[in-house]
């Protein structure tokens, strides 16, 4: 029962996640994804994957800082250079296995990707990033994330190389 509880809970996270894309306005999008990744961090707490839930814990508080903060390009360097040396910290404090380091390093990239100007930078990176946590989702058996995450590699690849062309 509480691997079905955690796999909803997992499809409900991606599902809002999702959802946030639709929304006009970039405030929106944000809103809506900070509970999203509430929502991500209960799954993996469930699932057993602590690294995956710091890495979301993380997220959910970059989402604030920047919803908070909104384009301020020297607020985001800041938050940046803080949160880089906090995701490395917990990585050693929450080591589990190999694997642990995917979505450290998803985390890692995608932070930076916050500092691009350059959207087909943004998308590789977003490739890189769903890979990363697509092997994490399949180590943990998070079936919610194995399949948003297939759809995100599919669709940000599509969009990469259809942008590269121009």
């Amino acid at each position: 029962m509480k691997f079905i509880i955690t796999q909803i809970i997992g499809a409900i996270a991606y599902s809002l996640l999702a959802y946030s894309f639709f929304k006009e306005k970039k405030k929106q999008i944000l809103f809506v994804q900070i509970f999203a990744y509430i929502g991500f961090t209960i799954h993996y707490m469930l699932l057993g994957a602590i690294t995956g839930s710091i890495c979301n814990i993380l997220g959910f508080f970059t989402l604030i800082l920047i919803y908070k903060f909104g384009d301020n390009e020297e607020k985001k360097k800041i938050l940046i250079l803080v949160l880089i040396p906090l995701l490395i910290a917990m990585t050693f404090l929450s080591y589990e296995n190999i694997y642990s380091i995917l979505p450290v390093f998803a985390c890692l990239i995608t932070f930076n990707s916050f500092l691009s100007k350059e959207e087909n930078k943004i998308r590789l990176i977003g490739i890189i990033s769903a890979i990363c946590w697509l092997i994490y989702a399949i180590i943990y058996v998070s079936y919610s994330a194995i399949i948003f995450e297939v759809v995100t590699v599919f669709s940000v690849t599509v969009a990469y190389i259809e942008n590269k062309k121009h």
